[in-house]
């Protein structure tokens, strides 16, 4: 974030440090935080003027907000709408979105899907926040997703009651805003959208000389028939070599993938991969020739830090099918263990961090939020697993003895019998990638289609 106009803010710090750092936001404060915001053209009320500050923030609204604090008003996030891939984003949003995910400011709760509906947190408000106003380098560090609320309460800048709610309101927000700013510090020149960086680990150069590079040619263990189009063998070997190697800052191998259409068609599959592992197009930021190969595409593979606690919660299941003799078996029970979680209501949605964590009753929630919890159960005891899906449904392929089988837990909870359970075929509808599809079964498996 680039320096903003002192007078206002001066006058907001003045009225933090004349309250304890640990008390709750007092009204004056929030006050003139919203009148600061809205000076700067940040916050922005509703038709009759008013700034809502006593109301939550969506995930969307967020994003707005913190494209205007990010870009000062000297960005046009219509041009960062390419980096919206999230299939569940408004139009209205994906500029929003875009810049967010371009400057590494928020990320989504997997390939494809963001929740702009979702309501913020004090944990979301606090991390994007941190981001934004000058304490990136120390995240990872100093604290993560899960701590930064508490980070946030020992550095002053939220009160101890407001971190500890389930929802922060628009007027906390202006708060945090507003102590968050380091108005003494100039924060590093944010990148170009085309490049999503990566912090390098390393300060050595990184070179290319070709137009794709790994370190074996992984493909050869694949069914030659799945490469079509984009689907080829250098995009192959470019992820195959991360999900064998992990995400490498000195050596990945890579390809070169065109923005546009092949460009969503790639993202669309590395999202119908991940389970615990989130991969993501990836740049060493230490590339130094990046601006001659625009369309350089490496692959991460990394747990986003909101994962832990859902790992935590389901690791009882995952030390009872450890016990189990066959992945038959564990599918059968993580089916069935994903059923006492969830209760199919068309529309309804819940991402993996409220899926797997502790609840009463069953939460409702549609086809994909069932295929994508199903994904991080079975990466969790390492049961080969990823999305298949018609245009008005998703399931899950597995692959058990051998063979890639059918499991689609949401239609097995809804009818209260497991009728696609390991199935070999499955009648409904067509899928609509079926390329990527089979790539995604070699990918996974090397061989198991031949």
């Amino acid at each position: 974030m680039k320096r903003i106009t002192i007078i206002g803010l001066c006058f907001i710090i003045s009225l933090s440090m004349s309250i304890p750092a640990f008390a709750a936001e007092q009204p004056a404060e929030i006050e003139a935080a919203g009148a600061f915001l809205r000076e700067h053209g940040i916050y922005q009320g509703d038709s009759s003027g008013d700034l809502m500050l006593d109301k939550g923030l969506t995930r969307a609204e967020m994003a707005a907000v913190l494209t205007r604090l990010h870009g000062e008003g000297e960005v046009n996030p219509d041009h960062y709408a390419w980096a919206c891939y999230f299939t569940d984003v408004p139009a209205w949003a994906k500029p929003y979105v875009g810049y967010c995910v371009a400057n590494l400011l928020v990320s989504g709760y997997d390939a494809s899907h963001y929740g702009p509906n979702d309501m913020v947190t004090p944990a979301m408000a606090c991390t994007v926040v941190l981001r934004c106003c000058g304490y990136k380098d120390s995240e990872g560090g100093t604290w993560t997703y899960n701590t930064a609320g508490q980070y946030a309460v020992s550095l002053g800048l939220i009160s101890q009651s407001t971190a500890q709610a389930s929802i922060i309101t628009r007027g906390e927000m202006a708060v945090l805003i507003s102590r968050a700013w380091k108005p003494e510090e100039e924060t590093p020149v944010t990148p170009t959208p085309e490049r999503p960086p990566e912090d390098s680990g390393t300060s050595q150069p990184y070179t290319i000389t070709a137009d794709h590079w790994s370190r074996e040619d992984f493909s050869q263990q694949a069914n030659p028939n799945v490469f079509a189009g984009v689907y080829n063998r250098a995009l192959y070997n470019t992820i195959r070599q991360t999900l064998v190697d992990g995400t490498s800052e000195t050596a990945p191998a890579y390809t070169m993938v065109a923005k546009g259409d092949k460009y969503s068609a790639v993202k669309n599959l590395l999202g119908r991969m991940e389970g615990i592992l989130r991969y993501e197009h990836h740049v060493p930021q230490n590339f130094t020739d990046y601006w001659q190969y625009l369309d350089y595409f490496a692959v991460s593979a990394k747990m986003p830090e909101n994962y832990q606690a859902p790992l935590d919660f389901i690791q009882p299941a995952v030390s009872h099918v450890n016990t189990l003799a066959t992945d038959r078996e564990k599918v059968e029970y993580l089916n069935d263990y994903l059923c006492s979680l969830l209760a199919y209501e068309e529309g309804a949605s819940s991402g993996i961090t409220q899926t797997f964590a502790p609840h009463t009753g069953e939460l409702k929630a549609a086809c994909g939020s069932y295929a994508r919890a199903m994904k991080f159960l079975c990466a969790a005891v390492d049961i080969p697993c990823f999305t298949i899906s018609s245009d008005i449904h998703v399931w899950n392929l597995v692959y058990v003895e051998g063979r890639w089988l059918h499991v689609d837990v949401s239609a097995n909870d809804l009818s209260g019998r497991n009728g696609v359970l390991l199935t070999e075929t499955y009648q409904t509808g067509k899928d609509q990638a079926p390329d990527a599809t089979a790539f995604l079964k070699e990918l996974l498996v090397p061989g198991s289609t031949k």
